[in-house]
């Protein structure tokens, strides 16, 4: 936020938060467990929801996958990108949950660090929390030793991994505001993100009826989203659109050699182009990047109304 824009807020006789943001949803209510597994830290997490929701990183994986074997397979493969898109889809859901009123929205990741609760914390005053109501309950070790909670702690988390989650918690010392947002992204500079319009399986569905047969036999389907910005992510004043859904319409039907997608408007988009890829020819190596080239267009006899949740993720 530029200091022009906190200076008319100020002018205005708003409160403002730590962000600079004006204090829009006072009474909504933020809390990061911090603890190490097996600690009773999801225990503690439902003796404090209420009326409010719980989100964690551990269910996302747990509703697509065997939690052990997902990890196994991760660093049999080398390849961490599941475990970095389970936790865009939990801050997306509970990004969600607090645009939607949700109250409190409580957060049931480990969260050792404080670059780990810092995306939650900013989206938060972003959206017009008071800090006042975001706040950390520290459950530690819930008493227990190391040995204690490797046999207590569901997910079979090892016990000198658990050791070494003792000490860089017992290192960082009990999180505050201030920490969490004086924390760098542990992605530091080189963070890329991709923000889109991740269209709802209704619209989805409705596209492919409408133009599924024009599709070449073998293609691969795709009609997954239009992308806002591909390396920076949501523009600063679409920030609050995080998690909501917009409605887009499709104008024309384009295709080349290497893929078919459709032209759309409604929503803003960085690209020349905003389009949906629909199919691509993987047989002849096309990938979706490819509808950036096709230059043959022909329009739709009748729009077709369509809408998408509004997501940014980290580039991996």
């Amino acid at each position: 936020m530029s200091k022009e824009t906190i200076k008319k807020i100020l002018r205005e006789g708003k409160e403002v938060n730590a962000m600079g943001s004006a204090i829009s949803r006072p009474n909504q209510e933020l809390i990061i467990m911090r603890g190490i597994p097996g600690s009773g830290k999801s225990t503690e997490s439902k003796k404090r929801v209420g009326n409010g929701v719980i989100h964690s990183t551990d269910e996302v994986i747990e509703a697509q996958y065997n939690y052990r074997e997902f990890f196994s397979n991760m660093i049999a493969n080398k390849d961490f990108a599941p475990l970095s898109k389970a936790h865009s889809e939990n801050f997306k859901n509970a990004v969600a949950s607090m645009k939607g009123g949700k109250s409190p929205v409580i957060i049931d990741n480990t969260n050792i660090k404080a670059d780990e609760a810092k995306n939650y914390v900013e989206a938060a005053l972003k959206m017009g929390y008071d800090g006042k109501n975001i706040s950390f309950v520290e459950v530690g070790t819930g008493g227990q030793s190391a040995e204690s909670l490797a046999d207590r702690n569901t997910h079979g988390v090892p016990l000198d991994k658990i050791k070494q989650m003792i000490q860089a918690y017992n290192s960082v010392g009990p999180m505050t505001l201030e920490k969490v947002l004086g924390a760098k992204s542990r992605f530091g500079n080189k963070q890329r993100k991709i923000a889109m319009v991740v269209l709802d399986d209704a619209s989805k569905k409705k596209l492919l009826t409408a133009i599924g047969s024009q599709i070449p036999e073998g293609w691969k389907i795709y009609a997954h989203h239009m992308t806002v910005n591909f390396g920076k992510g949501l523009p600063e004043d679409l920030k609050g659109d995080l998690g909501t859904s917009v409605s887009i319409r499709a104008t024309a039907v384009g295709m080349s050699d290497k893929a078919m997608a459709v032209k759309v408007e409604g929503y803003h988009s960085d690209n020349d182009l905003p389009h949906v890829t629909v199919a691509v020819n993987i047989d002849e190596g096309g990938k979706p990047k490819d509808s950036n080239l096709i230059n043959q267009w022909s329009p739709l006899g009748s729009h077709i109304n369509i809408s998408g949740i509004v997501t940014e993720e980290v580039l991996q």
